[in-house]
């Protein structure tokens, strides 16, 4: 793949938690940015309305291009007892779809399956939206791709500017006791949903969420991967997308904030992370 039919690298905004401040995401991913090995920024839209008006100003000024908004899940009722505790929190502290079309009708917008399905937010989006829609798989395995795939179709018939996210953890998650056995497996699987088209002969999903944090109940064992496991997927799967989502959600607390010394530690950890990811060509 030539430098430039290759894909939009975005950074999510998870890495600096709920109450992490713009200074920290520029120490973080800066240098990222000037040297065009990020290309753009998918902002968690977290509350009040005037912080997130001070970020994406942040990022604006910093040419740094916010290119989506993920929003609410909703589904917290389809998850196990501890992340549906936690997913709960979270989205509570997120903006409504209809503010973010209202104020920023200029950013594209990503949310799960489930809150697609709900006839309130249908209605949302047929009224406001501009912008493309992202919709990404929520439950773990082929069921949360399968739901996904059905919203995709029901927006796509609707006249809605609609692509699929193919969240990589989401889907692997039951493998991960025995990933370096299943992992050729699950690469073919997830190349064959985003090769899929639909009736039109579009593909379903264009971008892929490939999480790198520290949280592990919702992110690649990174550490513990080989170069040649990443390789594999960059060969099978990086020709195939147009958007390549790296979200970095922080253990424990880091959820919320992080200090001085955990924002270090995870800088070091990203520099490691992004280099092994342009030798092993999941970074072209």
């Amino acid at each position: 793949m030539s430098k430039q039919n290759r894909p939009q690298y975005l950074v999510s905004s998870d890495s600096i938690g709920f109450l992490g401040s713009p200074e920290q995401f520029l120490y973080l991913w800066q240098e990222y940015f000037d040297n065009k090995t990020l290309d753009g920024v998918e902002v968690i839209a977290f509350k009040p309305l005037s912080r997130l008006n001070k970020l994406v100003s942040m990022f604006k000024k910093n040419n740094i291009p916010v290119l989506a908004f993920h929003g609410k899940t909703g589904g917290e009722d389809r998850l196990n007892f501890l992340p549906r505790i936690i997913m709960t929190l979270v989205n509570f502290f997120i903006i409504n779809v209809e503010n973010l079309l209202k104020y920023f009708p200029e950013i594209e917008f990503l949310s799960h399956g489930p809150y697609f399905e709900k006839n309130s937010i249908k209605q949302i989006i047929f009224q406001q939206r501009r912008q493309k829609i992202w919709i990404e798989n929520h439950l773990h395995g082929k069921k949360g791709v399968e739901e996904a795939i059905k919203q995709i179709n029901f927006y796509r018939e609707n006249r809605i500017n609609t692509d699929g996210m193919l969240d990589i953890y989401h889907y692997i998650s039951h493998s991960i006791d025995s990933l370096p056995i299943n992992w050729p497996n699950l690469v073919e699987e997830l190349k064959s949903y985003i090769l899929l088209k639909d009736k039109n002969g579009q593909k379903f999903f264009n971008g892929i969420h490939f999480p790198i944090g520290t949280r592990f109940g919702d992110s690649l064992p990174i550490d513990s991967m080989s170069d040649e496991i990443l390789e594999l997927f960059a060969q099978k799967i990086i020709p195939h997308v147009e958007r390549v989502v790296f979200e970095n959600q922080q253990a424990n607390l880091g959820l919320l904030f992080s200090t001085d010394k955990m924002i270090g530690k995870q800088k070091v950890r990203n520099r490691r992370i992004i280099e092994r990811f342009k030798n092993t060509g999941i970074i072209l």
